[in-house]
């Protein structure tokens, strides 16, 4: 009988519980929200530059004059994301999410907003297992850093 008490009693606070949670706290969306989409420039450059970040809906474009690396399956981070508690205003897009996420872009990075940054994912050492050789060779067959050298700069949005 004790079983059945604590149990139900469990019950009852993990359902008070999920109650106060919004669920689009809970889920991660795939648009990307109007106010990141546009085009981003360096934090010093002018906003004819040929070398910038075109964010859409769904999905994201790196420009280098002629050169495009267009990446989809794009993802905004959850809440999850940032520490328990975080209520600032960053946000977070993933490119490639059910893959290798080869870029991350961050928005309002430091709590300022406007200012974004790009991090593209490096080719990780270690024991050469099937799927990490299959990440490196995607990875490295991008060569994002070298054609694209925004990697962590500070970026602002373009009208």
């Amino acid at each position: 009988m004790k079983f059945r008490r604590s149990t139900a009693r469990a019950c009852g606070v993990i359902a008070a519980l999920l109650a106060t949670i919004n669920a689009s706290d809970l889920i991660a969306a795939s648009t990307v929200p109007a106010q990141f989409q546009g085009g981003w420039v360096a934090g010093n450059a002018t906003c004819a530059s040929p070398l910038r970040v075109q964010v859409g809906p769904s999905s994201l474009t790196l420009i280098n004059a002629s050169d495009k690396q267009p990446l989809g399956d794009i993802e905004m981070a959850g809440p999850g994301y940032f520490p328990p508690g975080y209520r600032g205003v960053m946000a977070v897009l993933i490119t490639e999410f059910s893959a290798n996420q080869p870029l991350t872009m961050t928005f309002n990075v430091g709590e300022k907003k406007g200012v974004a940054q790009v991090e593209f994912a490096p080719v990780m050492p270690g024991n050469p297992t099937a799927q990490l050789k299959a990440y490196n060779a995607n990875i490295s067959k991008l060569n994002l850093a070298k054609r694209f050298p925004l990697n962590k700069a500070a970026l602002k949005k373009c009208a």
